[in-house]
């Protein structure tokens, strides 16, 4: 009973991440879909759907359970009102961008020095927000090149490349991203089992070298989809940027696809043996003190 409530935690945990990547791959083309019938150019379309994205980026991924509402529909609002403000007022479309993209920026700003300043630890920096935070500084200089809606469209593949870096860099370090990531998942809620999983990390040069591994590959999936994301907007033309939005979030899909299938069959099944073996090894000599103590 116990092992079934878990795998469906389990699933609920990835049916969750699976919800969230689909969000990122396909909510700005949904919106930009959604106000065809306004007559907004599309750059000012396109760039809408990016702000949703970036408000959601901040507030957290959903499999979290702790995503910030309130924070994300405040950059939301703020960022969408300065946009359509500035668009309606007469700004051309590159300067009405440029507006919304410094706003979001410094809320996130100041919502990071906040937190550092008062000392809350209630919401910590995390590297997505650091991440976000790249994307909203590359986002004012490509606006700033071109209002052509390819520009806009490439944001995502520069923010992805980031991202790809920053996570592939993790793989060397004491902390990769996806130790930090799939923790909770091996350790299924178990303080025990969490504790043997920093004693595995510390104890297995090759649990490290499996947590390395998935790190960097992750990060080498995203990289590949970045180029592949410019390569596919680029090979249609400026006025086909709801086309190409789609069909560049495509590539992502299959690589991400193929990324959990071979590390989740074949990679981080091993990882969980270790684990596993930490675990017995661990109950073998606690059952042995206590035998020593009742004798």
């Amino acid at each position: 009973m116990h092992g079934t409530i878990e795998k469906r935690k389990k699933a609920g945990w990835l049916a969750l991440m699976v919800a969230n990547t689909a969000i990122d791959l396909f909510l700005p083309t949904v919106v930009f879909a959604l106000l065809a019938p306004t007559g907004l150019p599309v750059v000012i379309r396109l760039s809408l759907g990016g702000t949703l994205l970036a408000a959601k980026a901040i507030g957290g991924g959903l499999q979290t359970g702790a995503f910030r509402w309130r924070f994300a529909i405040v950059v939301t609002a703020v960022s969408t009102a300065v946009l359509i403000g500035c668009y309606l007022g007469g700004c051309a479309d590159t300067t009405s961008m440029v507006a919304s993209t410094v706003v979001a920026g410094l809320i996130i700003v100041g919502d990071l020095l906040r937190t550092r300043l008062r000392g809350n630890r209630t919401h910590p920096i995390d590297r997505f927000a650091v991440l976000v935070l790249a994307e909203v500084v590359a986002g004012i200089v490509l606006t700033s090149i071109s209002g052509d809606a390819r520009f806009v469209l490439a944001r995502s593949s520069l923010y992805i490349a980031v991202a790809g870096i920053v996570i592939l860099a993790s793989a060397w370090t004491e902390h990769p991203f996806m130790r930090d990531a799939l923790k909770p998942v091996a350790a299924k809620g178990d303080p025990l089992r969490a504790e043997g999983f920093d004693r595995t990390w510390l104890k297995s040069a090759r649990f490290r070298l499996i947590y390395r591994f998935v790190t960097a590959t992750l990060g080498a999936v995203l990289l590949a989809d970045a180029v592949l994301r410019v390569v596919v907007i680029y090979s249609y033309s400026s006025d086909q940027a709801g086309e190409s939005s789609l069909v560049s979030g495509l590539p992502l899909i299959v690589l991400i696809g193929l990324w959990l299938f071979i590390n989740r069959t074949f990679v981080v099944p091993r990882a969980e043996r270790l684990l596993d073996l930490e675990m017995t090894e661990a109950s073998r000599i606690s059952d042995a003190d206590h035998e020593l103590t009742a004798g």
